[in-house]
């Protein structure tokens, strides 16, 4: 024992410096959104009640109790920018990690550059958005990465597994993926060195300790019946419609990714796609053809199978939010940690590390402009607000009367801007007409009004008197009832 800490403590001051990185670059993320101070989806109703709700309505028990002790109580306070810096140290974790597994105990600038992309890619981007929550989700993947310290030792590794899977599946069920992507990524790296035997014999064992992870959360799940209540988003295809789900959720997947991506991420994505195929028959020296399969396998496979076991449910989650398509940003990840983390004396090195480099240039500097894009929808959102509330304070029967509205205000022109390029804004960044809970509570907080939000149900109001007219809305006044009509 004394000299695995010995080791360890060499390992991190040999690499402290390239480890240090790896955390200021999540640093700078995770507190660039966390400063934003975004109520974002369900912080709102924490905020408020002070609840958890992992485990009742999510079955996610790990991130249940671990929020217990990041809070020291069982009841939730908005801890500012704690969440966010516990989740950089999460996430360096979870790349360190990754490097170490794959790149084979090693550890190279490139390669640790390359996998903050498992954290800092867009679609996850929306998982570190939440002030509450980002802890927990960004320790899905850490536990997605973990059992493979143990991929030498069967036995041992199995045990890992079968106890990681549990515990990914009770932080956040989307990273279910990358257990399998990370199989594909070591049997393509070892194939060229090892027996077809041991490669079969590390396939099979993972596939049974996976299956066995996911069965024992089957059935924890089963001691929840508020999940039945989710529909779709906990509903799995019958035996007899998986085969058809799956081709339904991989078109919805591929195509959503694709959908949300800016031009220059697909552009470097093919390059890189192009350069690790070609390294990889360079790496081998072996069968030109049967390196060609081999790469071509795992990279269809991988970019497949990322989705996890969302690809037998009944609806095509990836298009309902980008933080349930993740999968396949951290199996390019790993690709790339692959690609640039090895044979630095190989011809393409450099051009490998070159494309990999400015693939994460326009990823980190993506997450910038997700982050300041938030803030200005917060304050189109705020200055709105306080404009109705100045009109409506003029017009409101009571301060707690019922406002009916069309819906709420408009989106930050520069946030209109910016999904020219970046469309996966239009589902990152919440949306400011909506007559949502959210909203809602903002707009009492920024209005210092207690008021109640309903939507219009038809045009009577019309008739009714005619209180404020201005280029943004009409507001009306029917017997106690406040209307107003956004333009």
């Amino acid at each position: 024992m004394e000299k695995k800490l010995k080791k360890l403590q060499s390992i991190f001051l040999i690499n402290s410096y390239k480890f240090g990185l790896v955390l200021i670059i999540y640093l700078s993320v995770t507190l660039a959104i966390g400063i934003v101070n975004y109520p974002y989806l369900d912080d709102a109703a924490r905020q408020l009640s002070g609840g958890t709700d992992f485990a009742r309505s999510y079955s996610r028990w790990v991130s249940e109790v671990a929020s217990w002790g990041v809070q020291g109580s069982r009841h939730l306070t908005d801890m500012g920018l704690s969440t966010h810096i516990l989740t950089a140290i999460i996430l360096a974790a979870t790349s360190i990690l990754a490097v170490y597994i794959l790149n084979r105990k090693t550890f190279s600038w490139g390669a640790l550059i390359c996998s903050t992309m498992i954290g800092i890619n867009p679609w996850f981007l929306q998982c570190i958005s939440f002030r509450f929550d980002s802890p927990y989700l960004s320790l899905s993947l850490f536990f997605s990465f973990l059992p493979f310290l143990w991929w030498g030792s069967r036995k041992s590794f199995f045990i890992a597994s079968v106890l990681c899977v549990l515990a990914m599946c009770n932080t956040y069920q989307p990273s279910s993926g990358i257990f399998i992507v990370m199989v594909l990524a070591l049997t393509f790296r070892d194939w060229p060195d090892k027996k077809l035997s041991s490669i079969i014999q590390g396939i099979v064992v993972s596939g049974i300790a996976y299956g066995v992870g996911l069965i024992f959360f089957l059935m924890e799940t089963k001691l929840n019946p508020e999940l039945a209540e989710r529909g779709g988003t906990t509903s799995i295809a019958s035996f007899e419609e998986i085969p058809a789900t799956i081709i339904k959720n991989v078109e919805i997947y591929f195509s959503t990714i694709i959908n949300q991506s800016a031009k220059i991420w697909i552009v470097l994505c093919a390059f890189t796609i192009a350069l690790f195929v070609i390294s990889s028959m360079i790496r081998t020296k072996k069968n030109a053809l049967l390196s060609l399969f081999m790469s071509s396998a795992y990279l269809i496979f991988g970019s497949i199978l990322s989705y996890g076991v969302l690809l037998i449910f009944t609806e095509g989650l990836a298009a309902w939010n980008p933080r349930y398509a993740y999968g396949f940003a951290v199996f390019i990840a790993i690709s790339l940690i692959l690609l640039v983390g090895e044979n630095k004396g190989e011809p393409l090195y450099h051009v490998n590390l070159l494309f990999s480099g400015i693939l994460f240039y326009y990823i980190l500097s993506f997450s910038f402009t997700y982050a300041a894009t938030l803030n200005y929808q917060k304050e189109a959102f705020q200055n709105q607000s306080v404009q109705l509330a100045s009109d409506l304070k003029r017009v409101l029967p009571t301060k707690g009367s019922s406002v009916y509205m069309n819906r709420f205000f408009e989106e930050s022109p520069i946030l209109t801007n910016s999904k020219a390029n970046f469309p996966i804004l239009h589902n990152l960044v919440p949306r400011n007409d909506d007559l949502y809970f959210v909203n809602r509570w903002m707009f009492n907080t920024y209005s210092n009004l207690t008021i109640s939000v309903e939507p219009i149900q038809n045009q009577d109001f019309l008739s009714g008197e005619l209180k404020v007219s201005t280029v943004s809305y009409d507001i009306y006044s029917v017997n106690e009832d406040t209307y107003v009509l956004m333009k």
